[in-house]
């Protein structure tokens, strides 16, 4: 896997990767099972912003260990969804991306990272990353209707395992995530 850094800013959203723990404890006390997707939501800027997006593809790209598609959504807003067997891999993926917008000025314009778990019995749900707090919210829905339940069963399960945002009313859901 190639990601390429600038010695310029970083991100510095260390609290993602606790992820990569965090998900033993989703797999041993929900069942739950990352799908191998996630994707990072930017919102489209002037500038040199088509610069950072061409240098996202570019080390996506070089990556043969990660398959990815970029697409747009009926608000504007530019997803690099990526896939990979390995949530190690993805969340390493996610934060290149982030440390790329980070590094060009745009981080304010990422909206937020998500990564797609699937349940027995529950089905799937997310775990959103919101980069501007550094912090995680879980994110259900069953017919676009939002299944608190299982939201603060996640919430609930990773409370010590991650930073989580604790003010419900930022759990904002993320509807019609493109995988």
């Amino acid at each position: 896997m190639i990601f390429r850094r600038r010695s310029r800013g970083r991100s510095n959203d260390t609290s993602l990767f606790a992820l990569t723990q965090a998900y033993i404890t989703l797999d041993v006390r929900l069942n739950a099972r990352f799908t191998g997707h996630a994707a990072t939501c930017v919102k489209e800027a002037t500038g040199i912003f088509n610069s950072a997006v061409e240098d996202v593809k570019a080390f996506l790209d070089a990556s043969s260990d990660i398959s990815h598609r970029v697409e747009r959504d009926r608000y504007g807003y530019i997803w690099f969804i990526l896939s990979m067997d390995t949530i190690e891999g993805v969340v390493a993926a996610v934060d290149a991306i982030a440390d790329t917008f980070t590094e060009y000025g745009f981080k304010e314009q990422i909206l937020a990272s998500v990564f797609a778990f699937n349940a027995d019995k529950r089905g799937r749900f997310y775990l959103v990353y919101n980069h501007r707090s550094n912090r995680f919210y879980p994110f259900a829905s069953r017919d676009r209707e939002r299944d608190v339940e299982l939201e603060m069963l996640i919430y609930s399960i990773l409370k010590d395992e991650l930073v989580l945002e604790k003010d419900r009313a930022r759990w904002y859901p993320i509807w019609d995530i493109p995988f």
